[in-house]
């Protein structure tokens, strides 16, 4: 007989990512019986060795514990980096003229190397370089031809390859870079559900992804867009309408806005993807203390409950679990939160969306709601699950598809518990479903069900309710 041998009903799913902290198969296990539902891949570290070390850990995983998991590559985007230092550190000194040039390396500690000539265009003088995490500022004082002259304002310590932006600018650089064109392949070889672009700046730069996509697969993964440009907030409308849905990128979004806007603009950008019916995901400090400690701050804790509350499809953990001491324990405190935060919902933004398919998406889920009971779906698109989500079920939304890029899909969405079902018949599948369900004991003889599937050919939608 088969079983899930993890079930978790938490709404909200948890994303981790994957890192030298949580390499090894025992830990991945760990998080995965803690609650973790999706792992992040940063293609910003590591190389393509490393990554398919990850991916066959997961996807080895994900068949022995029977339990979908969404593998999310996080590509790097046109992030603007120095270049390679003359040692491993230089020491910045507050007051000190360092100059910045247009070059790959430096073998000067007081030359700053930044091999992007876009950058230098953009720079004029009065302009404020910050490099890193905003911890070292450097102001343009004297301009020439690809290169500027700078006071330091604060003193720190810089590396080769950090990240580096001019204050209040967005830098216009070709999108698709060819290190991310060839990260994609790597995805699309390895079959990744989602794939996360960053500092997307328009609508353009999603559908730049999404073409080059159509190039190389005909089930390409899902764009979940990173909105954590300035340019990403202006047009915000437009990017979640062009993606498959969005990250709320709270580390970039704090360097480019005053970190006492963020609460707001998360907010927004969670108010935004609910309407539009898209999925949304939290990501960046949500448990950082966690990277040295077992347990987190009482603000962090707050933090969580409060994303939670505001109806998101999940959050993401970054350094805690890729970098930090702890990152089993981790993800057990966010699913502590995320199950203390649901016992009680508060989800009152629904998706606006016309369309008759989602009517009747969201009277299902309302008729979930007043019969007080589970809702059964089995699909082979995908298409009523996301919609189903999209209006926050209450009670479980169990999903069942012989195609495992749905179910990889379902795995990171809100409400949805997806299992593997063999059949591409849309009564087998259903009937086929509702035994694994009775089998796994997450049906009870005498439960009032509300079951679901459509038969596409024909433009018809089958709704059943009955008691198992």
């Amino acid at each position: 007989m088969t079983n899930y041998k993890v079930i978790s009903t938490s709404k909200t799913k948890i994303i981790a990512t994957l890192g030298p902290s949580s390499k090894d198969k025992n830990i991945i296990e760990k998080m995965i019986r803690n609650g973790a539902r999706g792992f992040r891949i940063n293609f910003s570290h590591g190389d393509q060795a490393q990554w398919s070390d990850f991916v066959n850990t997961v996807r080895m995983l994900e068949q022995s514990m029977e339990t979908p998991l969404a593998l999310i590559g996080d590509l790097q985007g046109p992030n603007i980096r120095l270049g390679n230092l003359p040692q491993q550190s230089v020491f910045i000194k507050k007051g000190m003229i360092y100059e910045v040039n247009l070059s790959q390396t430096s073998d000067d500690v007081n030359k700053i190397p930044v091999p992007t000539k876009e950058f230098f265009d953009k720079l004029v003088i009065g302009d404020t370089i910050q490099v890193g995490d905003n911890m070292l500022s450097l102001k343009v004082t004297e301009k020439k031809e690809n290169v500027v002259y700078t006071e330091a304002l604060s003193s720190g310590e810089i590396k080769s390859r950090m990240s580096i932006r001019i204050k209040d600018k967005d830098i216009d650089v070709p999108y698709m870079t060819s290190k991310d064109k060839q990260d994609l392949l790597f995805a699309v070889k390895n079959n990744f559900s989602h794939i996360m672009i960053s500092f997307v700046r328009t609508e353009k730069d999603v559908l730049c992804v999404k073409n080059t996509l159509k190039e190389v697969t005909e089930d390409p993964p899902r764009i979940l867009a990173k909105i954590e440009t300035r340019s990403a907030v202006e047009h915000l409308e437009e990017i979640v309408r062009a993606s498959d849905g969005v990250v709320v990128a709270r580390g970039d979004l704090g360097k480019v806005f005053p970190l006492e806007y963020l609460p707001e603009l998360q907010s927004r950008i969670v108010s935004v993807a609910r309407r539009r019916g898209k999925p949304v995901y939290i990501a960046t400090q949500l448990l950082t203390s966690m990277v040295d400690s077992p347990i987190p701050t009482r603000s962090e804790v707050v933090d969580v409950y409060v994303s939670v509350k505001e109806g998101v499809d999940g959050v993401m953990l970054t350094n805690e679990t890729s970098i930090g001491k702890y990152p089993a324990e981790t993800v057990e405190w966010a699913k502590r939160i995320i199950d203390n935060a649901e016992r009680n919902p508060e989800v009152n933004v629904y998706p606006e969306v016309e369309d008759l398919s989602w009517r009747f998406g969201r009277g299902i889920i309302e008729l979930s709601t007043l019969l007080e009971s589970p809702i059964i779906i089995y699909s082979l698109t995908g298409k009523a699950m996301r919609i189903s989500s999209a209006y926050r079920p209450r009670y479980p939304l169990f999903i069942g598809s012989p195609n495992w890029s749905v179910l990889r899909d379902c795995a990171i969405l809100y409400g949805c518990i997806p299992i593997h079902i063999d059949s591409n018949e849309y009564e087998e599948g259903l009937e086929k479903l509702k035994a694994r369900l009775k089998e796994m004991e997450m049906l009870k003889e005498g439960t009032l069900t509300i079951s679901s599937y459509k038969f596409t050919h024909l433009d018809k939608q089958k709704i059943t309710i009955e008691k198992i």
